[in-house]
């Protein structure tokens, strides 16, 4: 037993440290080989390939209309709207219908709740276009973004999807704070990692473009997972379709900003990259893929973590014998020694994150000073919510509508 205890223990740092050291090669090895080699303009607003925009929405009578807007005002040349409601319980209809009768988009009234994933499949067998944006109903897109990510469809046939550089709007708070620096180095990092490996492990559902053909092929989203972009991005990797990671290709949304908001989101986050892992299980013993196998492996070991937390603590609460020998035979010295390792790995890549991506937000770099800690609090938050959201997956049925509820978009006053 004590072997296997100090093998626990010792994969308690390791873990986190080896993956954060992973994140920091990855980032440095794609901004060197591939990001600061971009343009910073489109290098042609030339453009012949329509897309279509999905914007699917719940409850979104506060925010429809300024994304409406953004998107009608860009100036990408062939596009189309199609606005999906899916049975929205607020003012929702009220708010479309009227701006139905200013601007020029199409507009599916779907009565019952079921799913953003049932609300996207609908639309996309509507679209005209061969490509098409799948967006939320808080997101502002930049202009230059829809020119930056179509530059990437035509260079790679089997490429199936190019995903976004999603950025916070409400920053007035500590929550909002903490998640800009997030999505900036911790979530940036991880993207440009991955796609050094060859695979992004899920596409940002806030703002994705998407090939339509490439989407008919494995079968459109989910109606039955839970969070649809984690799905779709691995019905691709399953089909041998590719996934770029866009940083140029900006987008402005609303976060949660109060612990139950956060809570609510990560936990959903959570449950659909445990129920991925599980369906994909067997599937996943006939890939020939060691790239494929390496982000399978990192999803799984994630979870196997989190429960190695969990056992260590139950463990040594009911054990008082462990108590003795965890303290007396220096696990708790060891223990501290990782922690602070891992702290340091975590803030240096923080800070090569920042730096990698204070080309896109200057300012986000001041943030570090007064939250370096958070790295460290990251891998705790996953933890206790990764252990409530791994029993809702095993019970999760297949078939079964995957409805969402309202979204907390934070304080929308900017």
């Amino acid at each position: 037993m004590k072997v296997f205890i100090n093998f626990l223990s010792t994969f308690l740092i390791a873990y986190p440290i080896m993956m954060s050291l992973v994140w920091i090669v990855g980032a440095i090895l794609y901004y060197l080989l591939v990001e600061r080699k971009f343009n910073k303009e489109p290098q042609t607003k030339d453009v012949f390939e329509g897309i279509s925009f999905l914007i699917p929405c719940y409850n979104e009578a506060e925010t429809i209309e300024e994304t409406l807007t953004n998107v009608l005002n860009l100036s990408y040349p062939k596009k189309e709207i199609i606005l999906i409601n899916d049975g929205s319980s607020d003012d929702t209809v009220k708010k479309v219908t009227a701006l139905k009768e200013l601007y020029d988009f199409k507009f599916i009234d779907l009565k019952e709740n079921r799913g953003k994933a049932n609300a996207l499949n609908t639309a996309v067998k509507e679209a005209q276009y061969d490509f098409v944006m799948g967006i939320d109903a808080d997101t502002i897109i930049e202009d230059d973004a829809p020119y930056f990510m179509i530059e990437n469809f035509r260079k790679a046939p089997r490429l199936g999807a190019v995903t976004g550089n999603p950025r916070i709007r409400n920053k007035s708070s500590i929550f909002g704070k903490i998640q800009t620096v997030e999505y900036a180095s911790i979530i940036g990092s991880i993207k440009r990692a991955q796609t050094m490996n060859g695979y992004v492990n899920t596409i940002s559902g806030v703002f994705t473009l998407f090939r339509k053909s490439a989407l008919k092929e494995v079968g459109y989203w989910d109606n039955d997972m839970i969070t649809e972009d984690i799905a779709v991005s691995w019905k691709f990797h399953m089909n041998r379709f590719e996934i770029l990671y866009e940083p140029r290709a900006l987008c402005w949304m609303l976060v949660p900003e109060t612990f139950s908001g956060i809570w609510k989101q990560r936990l959903r986050w959570a449950q659909g990259g445990h129920e991925v892992v599980l369906r994909e299980f067997k599937h996943m013993f006939k890939k020939k893929s060691l790239p494929l196998w390496l982000l399978y492996l990192e999803q799984f070991l994630s979870i196997f973590w989190v429960y190695s937390v969990l056992f260590l603590l139950v463990f040594t609460v009911i054990n008082i014998d462990f108590l003795d020998y965890y303290f007396y035979a220096y696990n708790f010295n060891i223990l501290l020694l990782g922690s602070i390792i891992l702290t340091t790995v975590n803030i240096f890549q923080f800070t090569v994150s920042l730096i990698i991506d204070s080309r896109y937000e200057k300012k986000n770099i001041l943030y570090l000073f007064f939250l370096c800690w958070y790295p460290t609090f990251y891998w705790l938050i996953n933890a206790c919510v990764a252990v409530c959201a791994f029993p809702k997956a095993l019970r999760r049925k297949k078939g079964e509508f995957a409805t969402w509820l309202s979204p907390d978009r934070g304080n929308i006053q900017r």
